[in-house]
């Protein structure tokens, strides 16, 4: 036994002064494998869940590497523009202040603008069935997290999934980013909800999905509560 490992340490220590080249790759590799860490969380799940090609991963992070790059740039911004701020508040320049929140203001307009910039370049990667299932993920994640108290079997999960990928059509088929096109979108939204809840769950489920009533305070001097303290 002590040969052995006396052999396996020995073997160790060789590939280690005589292989620095293989040691770096090795680096080089693991480092490589950390930048390519763009596609976690949310995007990691697009991914999985729209199982999307690698050419198309490569072009998703491509588009989520600018936008983390410009983002990072408008917060630098950001916080400048609040530096600036407490010193012209200290300063009491009112001039420089009122200039200052204007451009804030602005700052915020190019945020939304491009955050919905690189909303349609993300989308524009997933092809159209790939953005519908993702659509109606999305959806039916919402809906298994509102009626978590419920405790769907897996009958009514697939249910509730099929349900959420007709709503997901519905939504993509509306156009526009106007007040009607949203109420458009919340109508959708209601009709799952109201489906869910009359074709799926049963009414021991609905039950549980009742608030819990709060118990009336009892007033002092009442049956049962505190008598008033004599004066």
């Amino acid at each position: 036994m002590k040969l052995w490992k006396g052999l396996v340490l020995g073997l160790a220590l060789v590939l280690l002064t005589a292989s620095p080249i293989l040691a770096k790759d090795k680096g080089a590799e693991t480092s490589a494998k950390a930048e390519k860490s763009a596609l976690r969380g949310e995007y990691a799940i697009m991914a999985s869940v729209c199982q999307m090609t690698d050419a198309q991963k490569a072009e998703l992070e491509a588009v989520l590497k600018v936008k983390n790059d410009t983002l990072t740039a408008l917060e630098e911004e950001n916080r400048n523009q609040k530096k600036r701020m407490v010193e012209a508040e200290e300063n009491g320049d009112k001039e420089l202040q009122e200039r200052i929140r204007e451009e804030g203001k602005a700052l915020k307009d190019r945020l939304l603008a491009i955050e919905a910039d690189y909303r349609a370049k993300i989308a524009a990667v997933l092809t159209p069935e790939q953005g519908q299932a993702w659509e109606g993920f999305k959806l039916y994640r919402a809906l298994m997290r509102r009626y978590s108290k419920a405790e769907l079997d897996g009958g009514q999960k697939a249910k509730v999934r099929a349900l959420a990928n007709e709503a997901a059509k519905k939504m993509l088929a509306v156009t526009g980013t106007g007040k009607e096109a949203e109420d458009a979108r919340n109508e959708i939204e209601q009709e799952l909800k109201a489906s869910v809840e009359n074709d799926v769950l049963t009414a021991e489920q609905k039950e549980k999905m009742k608030p819990a009533a709060k118990k009336p305070k009892e007033k002092a001097g009442e049956e049962g509560g505190e008598a008033p303290a004599e004066m």
